[in-house]
């Protein structure tokens, strides 16, 4: 049959033939390209602002900290007051971090780690209630006391349940990574063969 066909008719079904290999070539390097880009997109959108938030966090729950060390060493009450007034500006940053990921965590293990940041975060909140109500009346000795038997235990607690979050996020990300490059590493594959 092909002998028969003019040598102008077969390389015309050759080149026809190539052009369909290529666009077939080129419509699976898109089609990977797509899903590698929804990958990153997920990645930045998603998963990368959810650490964020996370150490936000952390870095107020800090600033927390440092603020109740320094209403025990001060001796002015107007210093004392701007501690205060430090702590509840770093817990309005702490409530709007935990109503975005509350917002935008969507897995069952993610929302299990959110709740014991909530539960931890409450009974911390107490023992700051606790201290901050001993400072505001002047009692820094039993405040110190409270700060570190109690309120110190709470914290730790609290900074684990946020640092398991970040954690549970950076494996999300890796598994991101590798599974955009397993998108990469099959259309190169396809591509080059």
């Amino acid at each position: 049959m092909f002998q028969n066909m003019k040598i102008g008719v077969r390389l015309g079904m050759g080149f026809g033939l190539v052009l369909v290999l290529l666009g077939v070539i080129a419509f699976i390097g898109i089609t990977r390209l797509a899903q590698l880009n929804t990958e990153i997109n997920d990645m930045v959108k998603d998963k990368y602002p959810k650490t964020v938030f996370a150490n936000d966090i952390i870095d107020n729950i800090n600033q927390i900290a440092r603020s109740m060390r320094n209403t025990i060493i001060m001796d002015k009450r107007e210093q004392i007051e701007k501690e205060l007034h430090t702590i509840q500006e770093s817990r309005k940053i702490i409530d709007d971090r935990l109503e975005k990921l509350e917002a935008t965590i969507k897995t069952e293990k993610g929302k299990a780690l959110l709740k014991a940041i909530s539960d931890t975060r409450g009974t911390y909140r107490v023992g700051q209630e606790q201290f901050m109500r001993l400072i505001s009346e002047g009692k820094q000795e039993e405040a110190t006391v409270l700060l570190l038997t109690e309120v110190r235990g709470r914290q730790l607690a609290y900074f684990k349940a946020v640092n398991d979050l970040l954690a549970y996020q950076g494996e999300l990300m890796e598994e991101t990574g590798k599974h955009a490059l397993e998108q990469y590493e099959a259309a190169r594959t396809v591509m080059i063969e």
